[in-house]
């Protein structure tokens, strides 16, 4: 009876089945595993390795509650450096299955044993490799209570195939293979690298690889580029010391690591595995050991952190020209400005442009100032029809169509120019000077106490960037010099923004945050008719900006299609 209620706690779903033996073969130093299923693993669930195989004396032993090898004391439990140690996954399957282990290690006889639903029988010899077999039949079919709660044969195979993938990135050096209804499903060969098998699982091209260390931690994961955007958590697998576990707290990490890079609501793919020393988790805090406890968590979080955004801002760091021409140029990965330079070097060379004309001006410098149709025209000389990166013009008033080789390019002049003034307000070298006016009758704003508290406690960053906020009584402010940008524009509203942006505030600061609203609001709108010399420059200045794809807050500013895609919908 016991084993039948520790199977409840340990053993709920065939994939938890899996899910021990593959940890028991992992364990046994197996390097090819080999799983096959039926109905979802409610009929026949068998796993066959070659690891080092059981003693045939032993083989009774595994199905004892409580019995393991895995551990020689007590003091092991706290440093353990294997995936189980309570003995109990054998004994509650072999409980409330058909169960049947064969084993033989290398210099013995194979030998079996054979156990119906909690009855042992008799160890017997046996056909087989070095390794072990298990298998599993007709699962819960004594319990008809804990049966009827599985759920669909495809329901559960959906589980097992997930989990097989999840197991496969955490341990990317075994060669693992599942079966399903007798027909090969997933292959993983043992020679895979994890960013080679991550492309693999995840069905995507554009991921990166990292590995960092910090003292005794050590960080390897596989992450995706910004461009993909998904809308669910589900591709974030999260794993320590090659066991797969589940972390609310890791995956949030990994998802605060995109802020500013994908919009809210969207989730960016991955593998983290973490690999530290045994003393500075607990693996016994859950049944299934689903969960673990970290001793320096904090410590760890940071760390995960802080190797995620530093990867990512490789990622968008413009590169060097390359001799080799146009090859990385727009093609969702890297942009850079060095290409365009260089590639027309000879257009730039002409007599009577000058660099610093281009260089030195900004977006909104441009289209803030009265003076650039003086020289509209002597730039023409440049951004002729020749000029390989061409702006074809715009769409709505809002987006730019840009032409490049065999691609054309639609781009959101708003967040385009939210990108661009962004990096600008964020760049060392650039003092903001945001000039402010006062107002002669103050606005008076009534917020929540959360509200009040964050507001006065980044007070002196709001007076940075124009604003002039006092107490006045209760939950009650009153604003009285606002930035000349907002004007216009609801005061109410803009000082709203702000404080949500605070609210979701990463280690970026607070500073960051009114950068982001500071951007968004001082970029052209939606809607706003620009000329052909304006539009040339917005894309020239995004092209410049580390991250040309996402707006500070996420949004895709760029959205690419092939000539040949455009060309099929008139059938040519």
């Amino acid at each position: 009876m016991s084993n039948k209620i520790a199977a409840g706690e340990v053993i709920d779903r065939p994939c938890n089945v899996i899910k021990e033996l593959l940890e028991n073969a992992v364990d046994a130093g197996a390097e090819n595993i080999t799983v096959e299923i039926t109905d979802g693993g409610i009929s026949l669930i068998k796993v066959t390795d070659d690891g080092r195989g059981i003693l045939p004396e032993d083989l009774p032993v595994t199905v004892s509650r409580f019995a393991t090898s895995k551990i020689n004391s007590i003091d092991d439990i706290y440093c353990l450096n294997t995936f189980g140690f309570r003995g109990e996954a054998l004994a509650a399957v072999s409980s409330v299955s058909d169960f049947c282990i064969k084993s033989k290690r290398k210099g013995y006889d194979c030998f079996s044993l054979s156990v119906y639903f909690g009855n042992t029988g008799e160890i017997k010899p046996a056909a087989g490799l070095d390794g072990t077999v298990v298998t599993v039949k007709n699962l819960f079919e004594n319990i008809p209570a804990r049966r009827k709660f599985l759920k669909t044969p495809a329901a559960e195979q959906r589980e097992i195939v997930k989990f097989i993938k999840q197991f496969s990135l955490v341990n990317y050096h075994i060669c693992l293979k599942l079966i399903v209804n007798d027909k090969k499903t997933l292959v993983f060969s043992k020679d895979d690298g994890m960013l080679s098998r991550a492309k693999k699982v995840f069905n995507e091209e554009n991921l990166l690889y990292l590995n960092n260390k910090y003292d005794d931690l050590n960080i390897e994961a596989v992450i995706s580029t910004p461009e993909i955007q998904k809308l669910r958590k589900d591709n974030l697998v999260v794993g320590v010391n090659g066991r797969v576990i589940r972390d609310n707290m890791l995956v949030q990490c990994i998802v605060k690591a995109y802020k500013r890079l994908l919009p809210e609501g969207k989730y960016p793919v991955g593998c983290v595995v973490l690999y530290l020393d045994s003393s500075d988790l607990d693996v016994n805090v859950h049944p299934a050991k689903l969960f673990v406890k970290f001793l320096n968590s904090g410590e760890i979080f940071s760390f995960v952190y802080d190797s995620i955004s530093s990867k990512l801002g490789e990622l968008t760091a413009a590169p060097e020209y390359d001799n080799s021409g146009y090859e990385s140029l727009i093609n969702n990965q890297e942009i850079s400005y060095n290409h365009i330079v260089q590639k027309n070097k000879e257009l730039y060379d002409k007599p009577g442009y000058s660099h610093d004309k281009l260089n030195s001006s900004s977006v909104y410098d441009l289209l803030n100032s009265q003076t650039y149709s003086a020289f509209e025209v002597e730039s023409d000389s440049v951004y002729d029809d020749e000029y390989d990166f061409r702006v074809v013009g715009q769409l709505f008033n809002t987006v730019i169509i840009c032409e490049f080789e065999d691609f054309y390019y639609l781009i959101d002049q708003h967040i385009a120019h939210e990108r661009i003034l962004y990096e600008k307000y964020k760049s060392e070298s650039f003092e903001t000077e945001i000039s402010s006016i006062n107002l002669t009758e103050p606005i008076t704003i009534n917020l929540n106490k959360d509200e009040c508290e964050l507001l006065f406690s980044n007070k002196d960053i709001l007076v940075e960037f124009g604003y002039d906020i006092e107490d006045f009584g209760g939950t009650s402010v009153k604003v009285n010099r606002i930035p000349s940008e907002i004007i216009n524009k609801d005061i109410k509203q803009e000082i709203a923004d702000i404080l949500q942006e605070i609210e979701f505030l990463t280690k970026r600061g607070v500073k960051d945050s009114t950068l982001v609203v500071m951007s968004c609001k001082s970029a052209i709108k939606a809607g706003e008719r620009l000329s052909a010399y304006e539009m040339k420059h917005l894309v020239l200045e995004l092209l410049k900006t580390k991250n040309p794809f996402t707006c500070p807050h996420g949004r895709p500013i760029i959205f690419k299609q092939a000539k040949e895609e455009l060309f099929r919908k008139f059938h040519r």
